[in-house]
């Protein structure tokens, strides 16, 4: 035997076929389809988890509101002169932002008012009654504690894109009919109601007018009376006096920030988040969370251009009530999966499936009815 025939031959190192490395590239894409969802479920989580906290400082500075004043806060001062968003927030750790807006009321046509508000109207610069420059200043800059992270960020215009504020994503609960009826002037919690007259509406699903945490104070009195009314105690509710509950009384879900779209309108974008005025500061439960059935607004210039993506989420509609003024019913909407994100007057929040049954829902809505709920 000879010394090469006792040489190893080294051969080259192999590498991996075609086949081998589709099959690696097939099971990463695999463990990658199956890691994605539980990941996307982890963030909603946390996203879900943030915006659950949201509403109980919310609740929270409600009911500090209360324990301060012996009431809780006004739903809304009149349709379009601030709301509960505004009052509390001296208990959600903001009292320079309060301290620097004009609360004070002033009357259609007035020139000035409390809090060394003046109003010209040929100053282009300046707004009326809620279009106040030293308050939309104040709010420009987004709190977070009112954006849920799940919902987008958009903005409210009024009077074209230069005076916006940003919207929000919760809203206050006025009950299980609608809000705006004029002769109940102290809340405008609507009686005797049924949604959608004319357009899929049935008059046998009529609800009976009950209390609830919050309402619209409406337009009452003499201008002379008017600021001596809007600093008493009328048009607000005391925890003490609810007797459903508190843990069975909703106080404040969740809403959608609509799309910022000027084209249907100049003067104004969709005013749902748009907590500033008062007809959109408040849900009701004549509808489920999230209901296919359209929200019902004062004018079309409220409602987003119909069409438009953020509709599939959120359909709208002027309001075909109008049997005592306005009636302005919004349903609570999120973009959470399946449900909304719902606070209880004693503090608590739930999550509320979109599936709840509706009676269940108007019970829960309502803070004096002597409903039975079982949630």
């Amino acid at each position: 035997m000879t010394n090469e025939s006792l040489k190893v031959t080294a051969s080259a190192p192999r590498g991996f076929s075609l086949i081998e490395l589709l099959v690696v590239l097939g099971i990463i894409a695999m463990l990658i389809g199956l890691l994605l969802p539980a990941v996307q479920a982890a963030r909603e989580a946390a996203l879900r988890a943030q915006c659950v906290n949201n509403l109980k400082q919310i609740t929270l500075a409600a009911q500090m509101h209360n324990d301060v004043h012996g009431r809780l806060p006004r739903g809304a001062r009149q349709w379009n002169f601030l709301t509960w968003a505004t009052f509390i927030l001296p208990y959600l750790e903001a009292n320079d932002m309060y301290s620097s807006m004009s609360v004070g009321y002033c009357p259609v046509g007035s020139t000035s008012g409390p809090d060394g508000f003046v109003y010209d109207p040929n100053d282009p610069v300046e707004g009326g009654r809620y279009c106040r420059e030293q308050n939309r200043l104040a709010w420009h800059n987004r709190m977070s504690v009112y954006n849920c992270p799940s919902d987008m960020e958009n903005d409210f215009y009024m009077e074209g894109a230069e005076k916006s504020w940003p919207k929000v994503s919760y809203v206050a609960c006025a009950g299980a009919t609608a809000i705006g009826y004029q002769e109940d002037s102290q809340f405008g919690w609507s009686p005797d109601y049924w949604a959608l007259h004319g357009v899929g509406g049935s008059e046998d699903d009529v609800v009976e007018k009950n209390s609830a945490l919050f309402g619209i104070l409406m337009e009452i009195g003499t201008p002379e009376t008017r600021d001596a009314i809007f600093s008493s105690d009328a048009g607000t509710i005391k925890l003490s006096s609810v007797t459903d509950g508190l843990t069975n009384t909703l106080a404040f879900s969740e809403t959608i920030q609509t799309d910022a779209d000027l084209t249907h309108s100049w003067e104004f974008s969709d005013i749902r988040g748009g907590v500033y005025r008062g007809d959109a500061a408040f849900f009701t439960c004549y509808f489920e969370p999230n209901s296919p059935n359209p929200d019902e607004v004062m004018s079309p210039g409220y409602c987003h251009t119909p069409g438009k993506l953020v509709t599939l989420g959120a359909p709208c509609i002027v309001e075909t009530s109008s049997r005592h003024s306005y009636e302005v019913r919004m349903s609570a909407r999120s973009r959470h999966a399946a449900g909304v994100n719902a606070s209880m007057g004693d503090g608590s929040v739930r999550f509320v499936s979109d599936s709840i049954s509706r009676q269940v829902w108007r019970a829960m809505g309502t803070s004096a009815g002597g409903e039975t709920v079982n949630f």
